[in-house]
């Protein structure tokens, strides 16, 4: 009812509780009414392609995703055009548009039947996987507002805490008094839960994998947090269970369907493979990493092994979630390091995804270049644009905070109305050592705050290299007929630079095109039409002999050119507060979870009195539902872990801690010593100690070095970081 009237709402379900329907009705009945369309955002291909094979009969549905060929696309959008479809299924990189995919594959609204509503399906996404993952979640619902003109959107999820959930509605554009419409119990009443510390976790595996609870069963996931250890995990369960396993069809099976691995490692195919050998009942256990489950469509899965700790508590709900969908008993496992490995492990990929203050910088300075626009006079109290702002009293021009970055901006009037930029993608992830879905990352924060630094446009192949095969003489007949090669000679002559005697050119298209006031769209078809000009024909053929090629994709973006130093620090100081408090959040989940998971855990994997297994069981369920259904007491509990991790080494000792810190300074001096051709910062070696791979530094070549890969994982990162630093700084 609230879809029906147009009012954006938020529902929180466990899985197999009815989430689809809140889409697929109204769905139906606006199209039934008003020939609209429902956008439904669906995270994975493979979820897609099952959502639309389970739709009712009375719905018709498509799906556009950036893996489709251009004339795939074309024949679903007609399709949509011809209003024979009621919901149109889109990844979010075909809607938002990313590095990896080009402009948007989504065409004008003009050419779209209007929009119902949109259904964000997986919410939860758009909070936790929008960060240094895939960005473009962070952009979704902005997208979808301003090119599509949606108002109404319904989110589905079925993991999220109050504070998740607020970030949620933030995006959805919910009002925070409506809250979320539904919510449900975090982990359906038919799974029964267990925790525990065995020392040697292959064998305990092995005798659970055999014993009472999950002896029975035929369709078991076993999770990992490595892609290696999939692999091996499922070989020892083949070996050891191979003679014991008795299917109930009394059919005889090769090895390999008692146990598989499945990880994004794998290709396509192969993962087709164990999926749907999985699916069909032939495979009876699948050893994955979190890349195998969401949206898996099978009922009888009735076990769930975790291998390893998850990240936090969304990951386990969201892995134990996909047993018992049938509501028949359900068993799930969790094997909990005693010695607290997992929770090394899985730092390693928290501070993967970290950024200190210099390359922050460095990226700064890249995005908000200085212009030539010039310097305005001081306006306090009104931007370019803004009418009938009044001037403050001179007593009131104080910096002032606006969620994180100081209001310097609205204390002179801009001159600068943002110019086009192109930052080419592979040169900025080496220079800065970041993945480039880091770098997206931090581009959208600075779109979405509040003062809209910047805008983000589809990226682009900023790069132009044209070539007149007639020599210097065609070059000058080029510039008299194209006006953008024109102004680019114009401005070269102006900086001293002379190609009178050149054949070739290589320029920035979009700075060209930003210096000329014309869209970059424009400005390229310019320049290939050149290819093909008949003023410019040198012989009989139908080209002209002007070769013309782009390159160097790039992030595309309009960002001011006229910052202060001051704005500059406060834009950095901004970004970084951002970075280090998604670490020390994502840190603070880590150690909530691993505290949770030891408070009922046995100290082995059993059996046990039926009695205790359900206490522990029933005791672990309400940790969970407070976790996802109640505020923290005052704010949100972040524990700083990194003060935590500093105080158990102290409780080494003064002098063991500073022993073990001169055995990591002499295996820095020594690494550093074997590398004298490369240049690390700190954080590179702290990575390459904690066995993070980056662009510069990856885990292919690095990892083979044993005498330094992951030496120091049990290590505080960001204390080695700061060795590894004043080591540098020492041997220069």
């Amino acid at each position: 009812m609230r879809i029906l009237s147009g009012l954006s709402t938020l529902v929180v379900l466990s899985t197999g509780m009815g989430k689809s329907l809140c889409y697929q009705l109204p769905a139906y009945l606006y199209h039934k009414r008003s020939k609209c369309v429902t956008l439904v955002v669906s995270p994975l291909v493979s979820l897609m392609d099952d959502q639309v094979s389970g739709l009712p009969p009375c719905l018709k549905a498509v799906c556009i995703h950036s893996n489709m060929t251009k004339a795939q696309r074309e024949a679903v959008m007609e399709k949509v055009r011809q209003g024979e479809v009621q919901v149109l299924l889109l990844s979010p990189e075909a809607l938002v548009g990313g590095s990896g995919s080009g402009s948007s594959c989504l065409p004008s609204t003009d050419r779209l039947p209007a929009v119902a509503f949109a259904c964000i399906d997986e919410a939860h996404c758009v909070s936790e996987w929008s960060h240094n993952f895939r960005p473009c979640y962070l952009r979704l619902c902005q997208i979808l507002r301003d090119r599509l003109g949606v108002r109404c959107f319904l989110g589905l999820t079925a993991t999220a805490t109050p504070a998740t959930a607020r970030d949620v509605a933030q995006h959805l554009g919910i009002p925070a008094e409506e809250g979320i419409a539904v919510r449900s119990a975090a982990v359906p009443p038919n799974l029964r839960l267990s925790v525990s510390m065995d020392r040697d976790r292959d064998q305990a595996l092995i005798s659970l994998l055999r014993g009472e609870r999950f002896g029975c069963l035929d369709s078991i996931i076993v999770y990992c947090t490595r892609r290696e250890e999939t692999a091996r995990v499922a070989a020892l369960i083949r070996t050891c269970l191979h003679a014991t396993w008795i299917p109930k069809k009394n059919l005889r099976r090769p090895l390999k369907w008692i146990a598989d691995a499945y990880h994004a490692g794998l290709s396509a195919a192969e993962r087709r493979r164990v999926q749907n050998s999985f699916m069909s009942g032939q495979l009876r256990v699948v050893v994955a990493t979190v890349a195998f489950g969401m949206g898996l469509d099978k009922s009888d899965v009735h076990g769930v092994v975790h291998y390893n700790m998850p990240k936090n508590f969304e990951s386990y709900v969201q892995e134990i979630g996909r047993a018992g969908r049938d509501g028949e008993p359900a068993h799930c496992h969790l094997f909990l390091d005693p010695e607290g490995g997992d929770l090394h492990e899985l730092r390693r990929h928290i501070y993967g995804d970290t950024v200190d203050f210099f390359t922050i910088k460095k990226l700064v300075q890249k995005v908000f270049s200085p212009c030539k626009c010039g310097t305005a006079s001081e306006t306090p109290g009104r931007r370019q644009g803004e009418e009938g702002a009044e001037d403050p009293a001179p007593e009131e021009e104080e910096e002032e905070e606006d969620g994180g970055v100081t209001r310097w901006s609205e204390q002179r009037r801009r001159v600068c109305y943002k110019h086009e930029r192109a930052i080419p993608i592979q040169q900025t992830v080496e220079s800065l050592d970041i993945r480039e879905e880091g770098i997206e990352t931090l581009l959208c924060y600075l779109e979405l705050h509040p003062q809209r630094w910047l805008d983000l446009l589809p990226p682009t192949y900023s790069s132009c290299r044209l070539l007149c095969y007639g020599g210097p003489r065609q070059l000058r007949a080029v510039a008299r007929s194209s006006p953008p090669i024109a102004v680019f000679l114009a401005r070269e002559r102006l900086a001293g630079r002379d190609h009178s005697h050149a054949s070739s050119l290589e320029f920035d298209v979009v700075s060209l095109s930003d210096s000329m006031g014309w869209e970059v769209a424009l400005v390229k078809r310019a320049l290939r039409q050149l290819q093909w000009d008949p003023r410019l024909r040198q012989g009989t053929g139908g080209k002209s002999g002007v070769l013309v090629e782009f390159g160097d994709l790039s992030f595309h973006l309009r960002a001011y050119g006229d910052l202060t130093d001051q704005e500059l620090d406060s834009v950095c100081d901004f970004l970084h507060r951002r970075v280090v408090a998604r670490e020390k959040t994502a840190l603070g989940q880590l150690r909530t979870c691993f505290q949770a998971f030891r408070s009922v855990a046995f100290q082995t994997c059993g059996p046990h009195p039926e009695e205790e297994e359900e206490e522990k069981s029933s005791c672990l369920k309400a940790l969970l539902n407070d976790y996802f259904e109640k505020e923290p007491a005052g704010e949100q509990a972040e524990p700083a872990c990194e003060e935590e991790e500093e105080e158990e080494e102290e409780d080494l000792g003064d002098a063991k801690l500073r022993e073990r810190e001169s055995q990591i300074r002499a295996d820095i001096r020594h690494f550093l010593a074997i590398r004298q051709d490369e240049k690390f910062s700190g954080r590179a070696v702290a990575r390459i100690f904690h066995g993070i791979g980056s662009p510069c530094f990856p885990a292919q070549i690095y990892g083979r070095d044993r005498r330094f890969w992951r030496k120091y994982l049990s290590f505080d990162f960001h204390r080695l970081a700061r060795l590894a630093t004043e080591e540098i700084l020492a041997s220069r």
